[in-house]
C-alpha cells in the first residue's frame, strides 16, 4: 500500500513502543476487514484514503490514544447507534467511528468528504457535550491526517496523547 496522508505513522509504526508513553506498537486491520467496513459503513464505496491508511497501520490497536475496543468497529457502531437513538440524534450521512470515550462520546469522520475528512466529536450524554452545548462539533484539527500526525508527534516527544 502506498501511503499519502499518514507517512509519518507508517515510518514510525515499528518503533513507537520505544516512546515512554506507548505500551506497544500499532496493529492494523487486514484488507478484507477494511473492505467489510466499506460495505457496512459506506454502502460498498471506498473509505477516505487517510482512514484506509490508518486502519491498515493501526486499526486493531492504536497506541496514539484512540480507543476502539480491540478494533471492534462494528460492535462500537452498534453500541453508539443505540445510544444516538436514545438521545434522539440522527446522523444522516455515512460515517465511521474511530475513537470511543467512556462510552459517552466518540470521534468520527463523514465518509463523503473526500480522502482526508474533518474529524468530529459526538456526545450521547449531555454531560459530554461541547462547551457550547453542541452534540456534534468539529475536532480542532482540520483533517483526519492532521489529527493523527499531531498524535504521532506527541508520542515521539514522549507526551500523552490528550
Amino acid at each position: 500500500m502506498e501511503f499519502t496522508f499518514l507517512k509519518k505513522l507508517n515510518e514510525v509504526k515499528d518503533s513507537l513502543e520505544n516512546s515512554p508513553v506507548i505500551l506497544r506498537n500499532p496493529e492494523g486491520n487486514s484488507v478484507e476487514e477494511i473492505y467489510e467496513y466499506q460495505k457496512v459503513f459506506n454502502q460498498g464505496l471506498p473509505l477516505p484514503k487517510s482512514l484506509i491508511e490508518y486502519l491498515f497501520i493501526s486499526g486493531k490497536f492504536c497506541p496514539l490514544g484512540f480507543d476502539v475496543v480491540e478494533g471492534n468497529y462494528l460492535g462500537l457502531r452498534k453500541y453508539y447507534d443505540k445510544k444516538l437513538e436514545e438521545r434522539g440524534v440522527k446522523i444522516e450521512r455515512p460515517f465511521m467511528i474511530f475513537d470511543n470515550f467512556e462510552g459517552e462520546s466518540f470521534m468520527f469522520v463523514y465518509l463523503d468528504e473526500g480522502d482526508d475528512p474533518q474529524p468530529w466529536n459526538c456526545s450521547v450524554n449531555e454531560d459530554y457535550d461541547s462547551e457550547d452545548n453542541e452534540i456534534i462539533w468539529k475536532v480542532p484539527h482540520p483533517t483526519f491526517s492532521d489529527l493523527v500526525n499531531a498524535l504521532v508527534d506527541r508520542a515521539i516527544k514522549g507526551l500523552q496523547p490528550w
